[in-house]
């Protein structure tokens, strides 16, 4: 405890000086070093309490985007990492769409929507479908980095799907304003998340006057594997972590995240990838209940819909339409 408070100590003077900003200092050299020091500082607290503890703590001295910029490649590199305890990266998932949640009510995207879900309902999907959003435009930008100016299916289905399943259950999300307001907070939100190494954007480069620059070369065929291993990571990690989609309420993400996952399933037996070949922790018995349980979850609301909407009236019945 000792260590920790005097870490905690320097942390905090870091964090003042860091307010002050640097024209208050006359030393360039100095403040330019702060970041590379505070990520030293911040591992070693993280050597003497656990990660999601030292989270907290740091954030309440005002470094948490410092936090979440240097310990993200820890989150990312979760899929390839075996010692990563369960309760970590549950911590990650809830941070993550809890902070999409923050932000989606702080631009009150959800006023642009008009169904019968209630607030807390809109926020929690738009939270789940905006993560993958963001990591739909990495996974673009990563693939046309690596020669693919163009996909095809599977992969292309797979892409599309994170990228613009939100509109299939949100059709009026497909207003341009709408979408674009949407793209940009998640994807700003965000930025913390490496998903793909030396990939910091969310879009394919661009040329000067506004199309895509080709690498030059063939296709590299061998970040496909990579690819499919960070999707399924991802969508693996909301089904079996994400309280959120066990919901009733929150169906359609459950029913996106499902589609997502067999998506991934459905790339790597036709594009004939190996599970011994790829670097992604293998499916546990774990995930195959949690999936087991999303499905049955659909199954049987889908179940009560349809005996509400025999036993009720005309008036019902389009209700049960509207909530679904």
């Amino acid at each position: 405890e000792i260590e920790v408070s005097l870490l905690m100590l320097v942390l905090n003077c870091i964090a003042a000086i860091t307010k002050l900003g640097p024209a208050k200092f006359s030393c360039p050299p100095f403040f330019s070093s702060i970041p590379d020091t505070t990520g030293r500082l911040m591992e070693k607290v993280v050597d003497f309490i656990p990660l999601p503890q030292a989270y907290h703590s740091i954030k309440s001295i005002g470094l948490q985007r410092e936090f979440l910029t240097h310990f993200g490649p820890r989150a990312a590199l979760g899929r390839v990492r075996g010692d990563v305890a369960t309760d970590e990266v549950v911590f990650w998932i809830d941070l993550i769409q809890k902070q999409l949640q923050r932000a989606i009510d702080r631009e009150k995207i959800w006023s642009r929507l008009t169904t019968s879900e209630s607030i807390e309902v809109l926020e929690r999907d738009l939270a789940i479908f905006g993560f993958f959003i963001a990591l739909g435009r990495s996974t673009q930008s990563y693939l046309a980095a690596n020669g693919f100016d163009s996909l095809e299916n599977p992969l292309e289905d797979l892409v599309r799907h994170l990228i613009g399943g939100s509109v299939l259950y949100y059709p009026q999300l497909s207003a341009i304003s709408s979408y674009q307001l949407y793209v940009e907070v998640v994807c700003e939100e965000l930025e913390w998340i490496p998903f793909y190494p030396n990939n910091n954007g969310v879009q394919p480069p661009k040329q000067s006057h506004g199309h895509r620059s080709k690498p030059e070369g063939p296709p590299n065929f061998e970040v496909i594997p990579e690819v499919l291993d960070v999707c399924s990571y991802w969508l693996q990690s909301f089904i079996k972590h994400s309280k959120w989609p066990e919901n009733p309420c929150n169906v359609k993400a459950a029913k996106f995240l499902s589609k997502g996952h067999k998506s991934v399933v459905r790339c790597k037996e036709e594009l004939a990838i190996s599970k011994n070949a790829s670097s992604s922790v293998r499916e546990s018995d774990s995930f195959d209940k949690a999936l087991e349980s999303v499905d049955e979850a659909l199954a049987r609301l889908e179940s009560l819909l349809q005996e509400l909407y025999v036993s009720n009236s005309s008036s019902g019945k389009e209700q049960i339409k509207a909530a679904c």
